[in-house]
């Protein structure tokens, strides 16, 4: 069976997407592949840890402390004065002793807290060139300590300043991080990227300077950039810092919501994969009743097309199907009136249900609520109106409708399923498994309230009982693939990876056209005896079934990634995106693809390091 919908996450005891670590699918994503988790190579989310620049602690400006030295001993007598000069001698005196010994005459470097014509900023670039290296980077350093207390007095552009002057005298990457700080505190975002850059073309693993990068990068809403600085620091620092892992999940999700907003404003609404659709329909026992004619008379036109929507859903011919309700609905408006039309209720309802699978969720309340208004009793209608309250997350008023479905038809096996479902998203698994129980024994031919039971039996530990009811569903029910199927998965959880194969190999055989079956023996295989190969064929094999199958296209992006293909893998992560249903959903894949891109992008700019981030994924 296909991925099923709305309610049916029970059905999935562990969910391929889960074990794969790629993305949590929609609510209405089911199907499950029950093996050990593949390693999520591209998906951890760490990050970094910052502070500032562990130089010496800033002071007050030397040419201050002088003039306020110069005012408290200046006394107008040649005692202090002698003083004063005996104090400056002494000052000289250690300058210079901590001079280079080779120092170009006319240069002195004990006044390098001034701004006079010897202080090394006042040094052409022909004077710098004749220090030895020792003194230029004495000198700049002398810079650099200079224009730390400028820093913490907040006088940025004169730090920046002596930053500048520092890095004519050595290209230290300390000094452009240094100035970047500047830069960062007066907002000029772009100065801080350029300077932090050049920091790291001198010093690739320089942390402070990847982080201060990271932070003008997302201040600029560069967030992908943003996003590879903090992946990149996160490596270097061992994924250890929690700070980090937050500055991730704050930057994916600036990135990911833009990105799905922008996508869902434009694009016009969708069907999902014909898979999608099928596993949505078989949470039901049909789509509706058809028109039919009374003796002598002939069906509207309305009804007519709506019989049509009918045979066309039938053939998996969802486009056609909804093209032929849309004109029966266009017939009825263009009547202004229901009357005369048998099927209006359904007509409206049907209509609401491919609102609700194309995620035009106000388009499937308006035709709903109209279905209901026609036949406030329609049960068909308050089932699908509780699917369209589970996707907006509001369990309350899915509550309310299914208990009002119960109340109107007390034997609708339909209603009973769905309750089961609802508990089963509440994690009520007992709860569950008596509406379950109470719905197969409503409607002994409807397969699917079997499948859960199984499920949610194995959910609550009572193994023996899971395998009981799904041997017994298979005695009933031999031809169903769908139920092969699951009931590979609960095996396959189970830690029977042999038993599980011939399971799902059993349901191809019965039905070669459902996705499913490929795609959770693909894993099976892949897990137990790394055969890619044959993984990779399987689904292969699914996605020439149904070409837009998502979990197809999950599952195959997280095995590539697995074997190192990362060209490959960001294919179908970015596929996974163009295949998603709703925004949420669009949301969670743009995640996973931007992670794993950000990973690519260190491993092929950090080689050296690859191994040491690959030990971290395991």
């Amino acid at each position: 069976m296909s991925e099923r919908a709305a309610d049916q996450s029970a059905q999935k005891s562990a969910s391929l997407l889960e074990r794969l670590n790629l993305h949590e699918r929609s609510w209405k994503f089911y199907a499950a592949a029950s093996i050990p988790p593949i390693v999520a190579a591209s998906l951890a989310l760490w990050y970094y840890s910052s502070s500032r620049d562990g130089d010496a602690a800033p002071a007050k400006d030397d040419k201050k402390k002088s003039k306020r030295k110069a005012k408290k001993t200046k006394k107008g007598t040649k005692a202090a004065d002698e003083s004063a000069a005996a104090s400056s001698s002494a000052a000289a005196a250690a300058a210079a002793a901590s001079s280079p010994a080779d120092k170009p005459a006319g240069v002195s470097t004990a006044s390098v807290g001034d701004d006079d014509d010897e202080s090394p900023e006042n040094m052409s670039n022909a004077q710098i060139a004749t220090l030895d290296k020792a003194s230029q980077k004495k000198l700049a350093q002398s810079l650099k300590s200079r224009g730390n207390k400028f820093f913490q007095a907040k006088r940025y552009p004169k730090a920046i300043e002596l930053y500048t002057q520092a890095l004519r005298f050595d290209k230290d990457p300390v000094f452009y991080s240094n100035r970047a700080a500047c830069y960062a505190a007066d907002n000029d975002h772009d100065q801080v990227i350029a300077d932090c850059t050049s920091a790291l073309e001198l010093e690739p693993r320089y942390i402070k300077a990847l982080m201060r990068r990271a932070q003008a990068n997302e201040s600029t809403e560069r967030y992908r950039d943003s996003l590879y600085d903090f992946t990149t620091a996160c490596i270097l620092e061992d994924f250890n810092n929690t700070l980090a892992a937050t500055s991730a999940e704050r930057v994916l999700k600036k990135l990911a919501e833009a990105e799905a907003h922008e996508r869902i404003e434009k694009r016009d609404p969708r069907l999902p994969s014909k898979s999608f659709i099928s596993g949505y329909l078989n949470s039901f026992r049909s789509c509706g009743d058809e028109a039919v004619a009374a003796d002598g008379e002939q069906l509207s036109e309305a009804d007519a097309l709506y019989n049509e929507a009918l045979s066309f859903i039938a053939l998996q011919e969802y486009a056609k199907g909804i093209a032929s309700v849309d004109k029966a609905i266009a017939v009825i408006a263009a009547a202004g009136t229901v009357d005369g039309v048998q099927r209006a209720d359904d007509i409206y309802s049907l209509s609401g249900m491919f609102g609700f699978l194309k995620s035009s969720l106000d388009l499937s309340a308006t035709h709903l609520d109209k279905a209901l208004e026609i036949n406030p009793k329609h049960v068909r209608s308050l089932l699908r109106k509780a699917n369209l309250y589970t996707e907006k997350r509001d369990l309350d008023m899915v509550s309310q409708l299914l208990d009002l479905a119960c109340e109107t038809e007390p034997e609708n096996a339909e209603a009973f399923f769905q309750k089961g479902q609802v508990d089963f998203l509440k994690q009520d698994f007992v709860e569950a498994a008596k509406n379950y129980e109470r719905a197969a024994g409503l409607d002994p031919d409807f397969v699917y309230p079997r499948i859960q039971l199984g499920v949610v039996q194995f959910k609550l530990g009572k193994m023996q009982d899971a395998l009981a009811t799904f041997k017994e569903a298979m005695e009933r029910f031999p031809t169903r693939s769908d139920l092969y199927n699951y009931y590979g998965e609960v095996l396959a959880e189970q830690g029977g990876p042999d038993d599980a194969i011939a399971a799902f190999e059993k349901a191809v055989e019965l039905d070669n056209a459902n996705p499913l079956p490929y795609v959770n023996q693909a894993i099976a295989v892949f897990q137990s005896s790394g055969n890619a190969d044959k993984a990779l064929t399987l689904i292969q094999d699914a996605l020439k079934v149904d070409s837009e199958c998502e979990l197809a296209v999950a599952a195959l992006s997280q095995i590539y990634l697995q074997l190192g293909m990362f060209e490959e893998s960001l294919s179908m992560l970015r596929r996974a995106v163009d295949l998603a249903k709703s925004e949420e959903e669009m949301v969670s894949a743009i995640t996973f693809r931007e992670t794993t891109a950000a990973q690519y992008r260190f491993m092929k700019e950090h080689p050296e390091l690859l191994n040491k981030m690959m030990g971290a994924m395991q």
